[in-house]
C-alpha cells in the first residue's frame, strides 16, 4: 500500500525536503510543497558528485579540493525565494543525514540563512579538540555588539560514519538528536536568543555570508526544515522509517 507524502505525520507543515533523487545533472529539487529552488553551485576547484549506496539510495557528496575561495561546491536558493525560512521568534526544526570528512580541520557549514553576528540562524561542523561538535547559532546583532549570537552545541558527531542530525528549536533551548535519541546539550550563559530577521539566501555547504569558505565535505541526504519543533518521538520515527538505507 502506497502512503501519500502528506499523510506522514512527521511531514505535516514540512517547508524543505531534498531527497536528492535526480542522480544526475546541476539542479535538485525540493519536493516540500513551498518547492524551493535549489541551484548546485560549483565554485571552480570542488565538485558534485552523485553517489548511489549499496542499499540502492542515491546521495549526495559534496567534494572540495581546499579550505580557500573556489575550493568548494554549494546549495543555494535566493532569499527571495526562502522567505518562510526565515526563523525569529517561533519554533523550527532542521533535520539530515550526513557523513562528514573533516580534512583540512575547518569548520563545516551544514545549513543556513545569515551573516555571522548579523541575523539569521545555521548549523555546522568542526573538530574542536576532537570533540567532533555540531554547532547552531543564533545571530542578532540588534541587541548589541556585546550580545551578537547565541550559540549551542552537543558532541560525537564522528567523520566517517552517517548520522542522522536534527535539532527541534522551542524557546530558548534547541535541543540537538542523534539517531532519534536526545544529546546532551552545551550553552551559553542567555541560552538562544531569537536570531534578527535576516533577508538572506538560504545556503547548504557553505559560510552563508560570503560563500566562498567553510565548505561541506562528505555525503549528505535529505536536508529538511519545518516551522515547528519535531518531537523525539517524531525524530526517532523518521530514523526508524530510514535506517536500512544506510545500514
Amino acid at each position: 500500500m502506497t502512503v501519500l507524502y502528506d499523510n506522514i505525520g512527521y511531514n505535516r507543515e514540512i517547508l524543505l525536503d531534498l531527497p536528492y533523487r535526480e542522480g544526475t545533472g546541476i539542479i535538485t529539487h525540493d519536493v516540500a510543497k513551498p518547492h524551493h529552488p535549489m541551484t548546485m553551485v560549483d565554485t571552480g576547484g570542488g565538485s558534485f558528485v552523485w553517489t548511489p549506496l549499496d542499499s540502492g539510495l542515491m546521495v549526495m557528496q559534496f567534494n572540495a579540493v581546499g579550505g580557500g575561495a573556489g575550493d568548494g561546491v554549494y546549495l543555494n536558493c535566493i532569499a527571495a525565494s526562502s522567505v518562510d525560512l526565515n526563523f525569529t521568534t517561533g519554533d523550527y526544526s532542521v533535520g539530515c543525514w550526513f557523513n562528514w570528512d573533516s580534512t583540512g580541520g575547518n569548520s563545516e557549514i551544514l545549513i543556513g540563512r545569515y551573516a555571522t553576528e548579523v541575523d539569521g540562524w545555521d548549523l555546522y561542523l568542526a573538530v574542536s579538540g576532537g570533540l567532533n561538535t555540531l554547532s547552531q547559532r543564533h545571530h542578532h546583532s540588534s541587541l548589541g555588539a556585546s550580545n551578537l549570537k547565541s550559540e549551542c552545541y552537543s558532541t560525537g558527531w564522528t567523520p566517517g560514519v552517517w548520522h542522522f542530525a536534527s535539532m527541534s528549536r522551542s524557546g530558548l533551548l534547541t535541543p540537538h538528536y542523534r539517531n532519534g535519541v536526545a544529546l546532551t546539550m552545551t550553552y551559553g550563559a542567555s541560552f538562544m536568543l531569537d536570531p534578527d530577521t535576516a533577508n538572506r539566501d538560504l545556503s547548504i555547504g557553505v559560510r552563508g555570508t560570503t560563500k566562498n569558505q567553510n565548505w561541506y565535505r562528505g555525503y549528505m541526504w535529505r536536508p529538511r526544515v519545518w516551522p515547528r519543533a519535531l518531537s523525539v518521538e517524531e525524530w526517532l520515527n523518521i530514523y526508524e522509517h530510514e535506517k536500512r538505507w544506510f545500514e
